[in-house]
């Protein structure tokens, strides 16, 4: 009897950290989604509410951005620098992995478009989130791979 109640246990236990898992990443895609738009759509300050300060951005050359002020200037020498004819970005694939309690990594692969909606770079980035009052926030955004199509 005592196996069956401990095993019992465990199914329920597993299921319900299962959901929490897949209730983690279903937050954590959408946010991602919204700070893509914002982006696609030159919503600077939205951006840079995605974040925790001090954020980092791990490229050719890390970069300590301090505050919103300086992520929203980021983010828009970024954007006016993007491939010629860049209209949206689209999420195609991605990883979550929880480090801690407070502490997740998004492994994401996108696409970025024109208008014409062809495809003109595949990239990939890691995206760290941390838990700041129940609120999942970046802190540091790492870009792997950026492959031109076009």
């Amino acid at each position: 009897m005592k196996k069956g109640t401990i095993l019992f246990l465990v199914l329920i236990s597993s299921q319900v950290f299962s959901q929490d898992i897949k209730s983690l990443e279903n937050r954590i895609v959408k946010q991602w989604m919204e700070y893509s738009k914002a982006f696609e759509y030159k919503d600077y300050e939205r951006i840079s509410n995605h974040f925790t300060y001090p954020a980092i951005f791990n490229n050719a050359i890390p970069v300590i951005v301090n505050d919103k002020k300086m992520m929203a200037r980021a983010y828009k020498s970024v954007r006016e620098n993007l491939q010629k004819g860049y209209k949206y970005s689209l999420l195609e694939d991605w990883k979550l992995l929880k480090i801690s309690e407070s502490h997740i990594i998004f492994d994401a692969y996108y696409s970025r478009f024109n208008s014409k909606y062809e495809p003109i770079l595949s990239g990939r980035g890691l995206y760290t989130y941390k838990k700041i009052n129940d609120n999942w926030l970046m802190s540091e955004v790492t870009t792997l791979t950026n492959k031109k199509l076009k």
